[in-house]
């Protein structure tokens, strides 16, 4: 069994939901308790502290459904004993999942027996409605994720270019950034043609990042 493993296995020993017990001096990992997964981006800061001065560590992930651990990242470590590393946050068990928590687990190379570990969550960024819409008059429930909580979530609906209704959601809340109403598909004239979706924190239609986008068509018949 290599070094990770071995380490991992002293972590899976407990439940999934509760970190390892860390003897003193051990080293230390810190990362945001939600990581909003954005494609190709690498939005999970990871910070490290207590490893070999200017060795390398191991970055592996474990979720209750797949509880084996897998490395997705490594990092080297400063002089002084500590790392700092941006990177993407490891992928979900399933790709039908919006949310999943995690343990992260960083591995010193070079002391097997240093390894820190911490809890967090995956959240996959962007905007959902639940049923998916049949008519624009169709009642469905928009559900924003990942966005910063605290602050206000708003959905533009544009047609050629002209907003023609801003929507709130909600204020986003809990750590990874909530925001839910139902209501109308297309709280709008339905007009025909092409439109899309903007969803942002800011009342006008975005001029900053983050944001999600998303195109639909109303067909007089079927598109």
């Amino acid at each position: 069994m290599s070094a990770l493993r071995r380490a991992l296995a002293v972590l899976c020993l407990g439940a999934l939901g509760t970190a390892a017990a860390a003897p003193a001096g051990a080293a230390t990992l810190t990362t945001a308790a939600c990581v909003p997964y954005v494609r190709d981006q690498p939005t999970m800061t990871i910070i490290g502290t207590g490893f070999t001065p200017g060795g390398s560590v191991t970055l592996a992930s474990a979720t209750k459904s797949k509880p084996a651990p897998a490395p997705f990242a490594t990092s080297t470590v400063l002089p002084n004993g500590n790392f700092v590393t941006r990177t993407m946050p490891p992928p979900f068990s399933s790709r039908r999942r919006t949310q999943e928590s995690f343990t992260l687990v960083g591995l010193d190379a070079t002391n097997p027996a240093a390894f820190g570990t911490t809890l967090f969550e995956v959240v996959r960024f962007g905007l959902t409605t639940s049923p998916m819409p049949r008519l624009p008059t169709s009642r469905v429930r928009y559900t924003a994720r990942g966005f910063t909580p605290g602050k206000r979530v708003y959905v533009h609906f544009r047609f050629r270019g002209v907003t023609r209704r801003t929507v709130s959601l909600g204020v986003a809340k809990g750590p990874c950034g909530i925001a839910s109403r139902r209501m109308r598909a297309l709280p709008t004239q339905a007009l025909y043609g092409p439109w899309t979706t903007y969803t942002n924190q800011f009342r006008t239609a975005p001029r900053k990042k983050p944001y999600w986008q998303d195109a639909f068509e109303i067909c007089r018949g079927r598109c």
